[in-house]
């Protein structure tokens, strides 16, 4: 096995090579997409099979913007394997046979002749017949990924698209056959009674899937957080924001999805940063203030800081909120915003109004996925502003994305959704103006970099709710508040103070009750003492302790189990054991 999976490593880093040097090939981002596959990343085999997909496009649209450069690279690739080109014509167009080296049907072409993956007549020109060879095997790959990862409905979607191209074929009526019945199996599990009948998968299949949390074999990017360096430079920032407090290494317990709590039995633990209060804090005391550009907000029209994301300020006329002097719509909410905009962000973005407009005022349903898209859009515009990797972004490098310790069984606890991990990334280059398939752009933002950027968000990224209707409308990733852990107990609060993330020593009106104690007289009076951790918390800690974890998971990587939760769950436990006793 690992013989196996060290072939498919190399596989992959040739492949990667093969992107790198020739983009617009189809050819090594099919056969990249295999060694994902292989390798147990449906999810990055989707993002490889998605991009071959755009160049089979590419190559049968004439008017294509890179349909030139597309039919040049097959030209090259053409001549590596058979040696010439024949009056227009490869000897034997002997790549079809090795599209199909996985073991997987190739196929053959269209008996009705050559339509091209957008359904049109082309005239056959030479490369048709491996384009839409490609494009077949693209679909087959995305259906049967997208399928793995859970997203059943951009799966069955492909599977609709290929088969208006390739209709009848078996390959890829069964992948469409087998959406159908996964999705039947899963219903009828949750309810014997379902009927299929009335069923659309149009519009009725799922689309939230799974992926995995890990750091990437061939992730580079990820620095020891713990070395002497690291940890200097994180103290010396921390207090900038936090003068009373200090970053230093803790044991966490190991987390997965199952309940814990077993009597007497120590959870195995990780090794994590946490934030220790250097000097005793007084109740109500702010303990950190952290501005923030990595921010997103939901609310298209609202009165907020285009860098921060905070509420604007009241002004008046004589005295008028900075704004960008090159599209003086975009308004700040201070100098020192408008300062870290045009340092850290806005000249990638300078000008562009629709940018990100496609994840704004979002459906309730989509509205937490919206702000991570949010999110990569500012990262986004962060990289290309600054010239610098993603993942080595001051404010995205110290965060820990809930990873999978080494040696653990990979469990997929990312979310995953073609739309929000493939598609909206790529149209969001677009709106840069990016090239997706440039050597540069695509090593920044191939798709196991935006699993990682969301793995990361996901784990650490705050939230405000509207009042009105409960939904999250603003987000900010405030790296240094991140390091301090979660308890459903905590001895912090945090909320959006002016000129940044604030987190609040908690005092005894907002303390959090719990344990067979919580009403004695004599407890917990707020604040924090000297060497005590500083702790925040990842949900809404009025929730149930059920409610809570479900809540937590996303952030924290598995099931909570803090004190609170522990105690709280061994209750539940008893009382429904003295329950069941009383019915019998």
């Amino acid at each position: 096995m690992l013989d196996e999976k060290r072939h498919w490593l190399d596989e992959r880093r040739i492949c990667t090579v093969h992107i790198e040097e020739s983009p617009y090939d189809c050819d090594p981002y099919v056969r990249r997409a295999v060694c994902h596959e292989k390798l147990g990343y449906p999810d990055l085999a989707a993002g490889d099979a998605y991009r071959a997909l755009l160049l089979t496009d590419e190559l049968l649209d004439e008017s294509g913007e890179w349909h030139e450069l597309a039919v040049e690279a097959i030209e090259s690739s053409a001549r590596k394997e058979d040696g010439v080109l024949v009056n227009g014509a490869t000897n034997g167009l002997n790549r079809n046979g090795a599209m199909t080296g996985d073991g997987h049907s190739g196929g053959t072409r269209n008996e009705e002749g050559s339509k091209g993956v957008n359904g049109k007549e082309k005239e056959d020109l030479w490369y048709n017949v491996i384009a839409e060879d490609y494009a077949r095997r693209s679909y087959e790959i995305l259906a049967r990924t997208l399928s793995d990862c859970g997203d059943l409905k951009a799966a069955y979607d492909f599977t609709e698209r290929s088969l208006k191209v390739f209709p009848g074929h078996h390959i890829l009526k069964g992948l469409q056959e087998q959406i159908m019945d996964k999705h039947r199996q899963s219903q009828l599990q949750k309810d014997p009674t379902w009927d299929k009948s009335e069923f659309n998968p149009r519009t009725e299949l799922p689309e939230n899937g799974s992926a995995k949390r890990e750091i990437y074999p061939w992730n580079k990017h990820e620095i020891d957080r713990f070395s002497e360096d690291s940890m200097s430079f994180l103290n010396a920032e921390i207090m900038k924001a936090a003068p009373k407090c200090k970053v230093r290494a803790v044991e966490l317990p190991v987390l997965n999805t199952q309940a814990l709590y077993q009597e007497n039995q120590k959870p195995a633990t990780i090794t994590q940063l946490g934030v220790f209060a250097t000097t005793e804090i007084s109740p109500n005391e702010t303990v950190l203030v952290e501005p923030s550009v990595l921010t997103s907000s939901t609310r298209l029209f609202d009165p907020l800081c285009d860098a921060c994301s905070s509420a604007l300020p009241v002004v008046d006329r004589d005295h008028p909120l900075p704004c960008c002097p090159d599209c003086d719509d975009i308004v700040f909410c201070s100098e020192p915003c408008l300062t870290r905009a045009q340092d850290l962000y806005h000249p990638a973005v300078c000008g562009l109004l629709d940018f990100d407009i496609v994840a704004n005022d979002p459906s309730p349903f989509a509205a937490s996925n919206a702000l991570y898209t949010l999110l990569i859009a500012r990262t986004l515009a962060m990289a290309e502003t600054q010239d610098i990797h993603p993942l080595d972004l001051p404010q995205v490098k110290y965060l820990w994305g809930d990873f999978t310790p080494p040696g653990s069984p990979a469990v997929r606890t990312l979310p995953f959704s073609f739309e929000n991990n493939i598609a909206q990334p790529l149209h969001l280059l677009s709106k840069l103006d990016r090239d997706p398939f440039a050597p540069e752009i695509f090593g920044r933002y191939d798709t196991w970099v935006i699993n990682t950027l969301l793995a990361k968000f996901r784990g650490v990224a705050n939230a405000k709710m509207n009042e009105r209707t409960g939904m999250p409308e603003v987000a900010g990733v405030h790296w240094l508040w991140s390091l301090s852990n979660h308890s459903c107990a905590p001895n912090m609060r945090w909320a959006w103070e002016k000129g940044g993330m604030g987190l609040v020593a908690r005092g005894p009106d907002d303390a959090v009750r719990w344990g067979e104690d919580m009403d004695a007289e004599g407890m917990w009076k707020g604040g924090i003492k000297k060497g005590d951790e500083v702790l925040t918390h990842y949900c809404d800690v009025e929730l149930g302790v059920r409610q809570r974890r479900e809540w937590a998971v996303g952030p924290l990587g598995g099931l909570c189990v803090c004190e609170r939760c522990v105690w709280e769950e061994r209750e539940e436990r008893r009382k429904e054991g003295e329950d069941g006793k009383g019915d019998a």
